[in-house]
Order: structure tokens, then C-alpha cells, then sequence
């Protein structure tokens, strides 16, 4: 066994997608100086052709490949190691030869930075930020935004190229979109959303149809830009029934508003009414600086809570 253990090895040969990375374990410190394109070497797994197209570092006893573009989801090469030495001079005990894929579905992350969570605007014209923590060299981002958190009822669908030379916008209204650019791994949208109400906002790196990266956060911001005058109030004097007041486990229930209360506050398309029973709240509410509890958004032509 110990004669086992002092020999030079390789013990795992991991893949990230995300880094368009290979790494290579071995057992002790690598002497990097032994460390090049040809003593570690790629190829084309189905052409067989040695690929070039990467660069090597070598921290400890890990020797890190990295790809200059992303692979393709489930991208198969060969992998080649033989002829490196370690801190002690002692050369691999064997030649690794075996191919390596990429199989997980992560290419990179995408956040949304703006809108922020549930933050209001008072006009249709939406500046739009994501984070990309690596950038991508082709493909594309796409961000959605819905009228429902479960993204069946889509108001925009905006697809952003990822080229360096020119960054180019499309959607289902391209006249909507009035700039574009990224920098410094932030990309920047400004468009317009003909819409009042609470929407959501999602968005993710797309390297081809099939090679996708995972949705952002789920974010959610208000549009509201009817004036309190024009706010069609009529319908306060019936009841109101709502699933959204109540966590999933209650039965929904119809809630007639109390006959003595009136509308105690409206500006900015918000309204604060009374109930005349106790309702269930979420553990997460939130009370404003007068104690009110916001449970919606209405508007003119909705005539329903969001």
C-alpha cells in the first residue's frame, strides 16, 4: 500500500459547464513547470482533431482546463495527460486517456437587478438590469415578464444577443425597446410595458434552443399609472373574493366590506378599506409607517385584486 500511495496519480477528473472548466485532482503538488498543451491535451471526441482552443493552470495539486467558449450541453473531448512530474520529481505513474463531458444544464447565472422586488412605477417605461456573472461570447438572454408568477399570461418576451460586436435587441414589440448595451457584466434594457398591475420578471443565458441556463430569481415590481380620479370605485360596494388574501390551506371565502368603513386613503391607484370579519395574513406581511397591511394593487380596468 505504501508503495501505492508515493506514486504519482491522478484521482478525479471533474467538468463545470458554468466555468468551462476541466479539473484535473492528483494525489500530491504538481510541478507546474511540466505542465503544457502538450502534456495535457484535448481533442475533438468525434473528429479526433487536438483542439487548441484552451488554456491551463495549475493550483496544488489540481491542474485547471479552461475553454475559451462554452461547450455545447452534453459536449464529449478527449482527454489526454501523460508526462508531468510532481513537486518531488516523481513523473505520473500513468498516462490518463478517456474522454470527459459536460452534461449539466447550468451555463451561467443571470440576476435581476431592476426592477427591484416589489418596487412601483408610476409610468410604463422600464429600466431593466441584469447581472451576468460570465458574460457569454454567443448566444443570448431572454427575459420574460408575466401578469402570473407561474408565466402563462406573458406580457413581454425580450431576447438580447450575446455577441461582443454588436449587442442587438428584438421582442415581441421591438419598437418598445429603446436601448441596449452591457458593461462591466451588467446588461442594461430600457423598454416600455403597456400594462398596470403587478407583474414578474425572470430572465436567463440561452446558448442555443436546446442549451439553455436556469431562470433568475423570480422578481415582481407594480406598474401603476391610472390617476385615483379615474379609478372606477363602484365595485367597493359589493364584496370581494380572493384566494390571495389567505395561504393555500384556507378555503376561499367571500369578504363583504364593512358598511361604516370608507376609503380612508387613496393616492397613487393604492385604496385601504375594512373588513368585517378577521382575515388570515402570511407570516411575511408587511405594516407601512401608518400600520396598514398592503394586500394588492387595483386599477380601472381590472377591477380585481392582483
Amino acid at each position: 500500500m505504501s508503495v501505492l500511495y508515493n506514486q504519482f496519480s491522478i484521482i478525479d477528473i471533474t467538468t463545470d459547464l458554468k466555468e468551462k472548466k476541466i479539473t484535473i485532482v492528483t494525489n500530491f503538488k504538481i510541478d507546474a513547470s511540466t505542465v503544457n498543451l502538450n502534456t495535457v491535451s484535448l481533442y475533438n471526441y468525434g473528429a479526433g482533431n487536438q483542439l487548441m482552443n484552451y488554456s491551463l493552470a495549475v493550483e496544488g495539486k489540481e491542474i485547471h482546463v479552461i475553454l475559451n467558449d462554452y461547450p455545447a450541453h452534453g459536449t464529449k473531448l478527449y482527454l489526454r495527460v501523460t508526462d508531468i512530474y510532481d513537486a518531488l520529481n516523481r513523473k505520473l505513474n500513468y498516462a490518463y486517456n478517456d474522454y470527459v463531458a459536460f452534461e449539466e444544464s447550468v451555463i451561467t447565472d443571470v440576476e435581476v437587478l431592476s426592477p427591484g422586488f416589489r418596487e412601483t412605477f408610476t409610468q410604463n417605461f422600464i429600466d431593466i438590469k441584469l447581472r451576468i456573472k460570465d458574460p457569454l461570447k454567443q448566444g443570448k438572454y431572454r427575459v420574460q415578464i408575466s401578469a402570473d408568477n407561474a408565466f402563462f399570461k406573458l406580457i413581454s418576451t425580450i431576447i438580447t444577443s450575446a455577441s461582443d460586436n454588436e449587442l442587438t435587441t428584438e421582442s415581441d414589440d421591438v419598437s418598445k425597446i429603446s436601448s441596449t448595451n452591457i458593461e462591466d457584466g451588467i446588461l442594461h434594457l430600457k423598454t416600455t410595458i403597456d400594462y398596470n398591475g403587478q407583474l414578474y420578471i425572470r430572465a436567463r443565458a440561452e446558448l442555443s434552443d436546446q442549451d439553455v441556463g436556469q431562470w433568475s430569481e423570480l422578481g415582481s415590481f407594480t406598474i401603476c399609472t391610472i390617476p385615483v380620479e379615474s379609478m372606477d370605485t363602484a365595485f367597493l360596494e359589493g364584496s370581494l373574493t380572493t384566494s390571495d388574501l389567505f395561504p393555500e390551506e384556507f378555503e376561499l371565502i367571500s369578504l363583504d366590506i364593512n358598511e361604516k368603513s370608507n376609503i380612508v386613503k387613496a393616492e397613487d391607484g393604492l385604496f385601504y378599506i375594512e373588513f368585517n370579519k378577521e382575515i388570515k395574513l402570511p407570516d411575511d406581511y408587511e405594516l407601512d409607517e401608518d400600520g396598514y397591511v398592503s394586500l394588492g394593487v387595483i386599477t380601472g380596468f381590472r377591477k380585481e385584486l392582483k
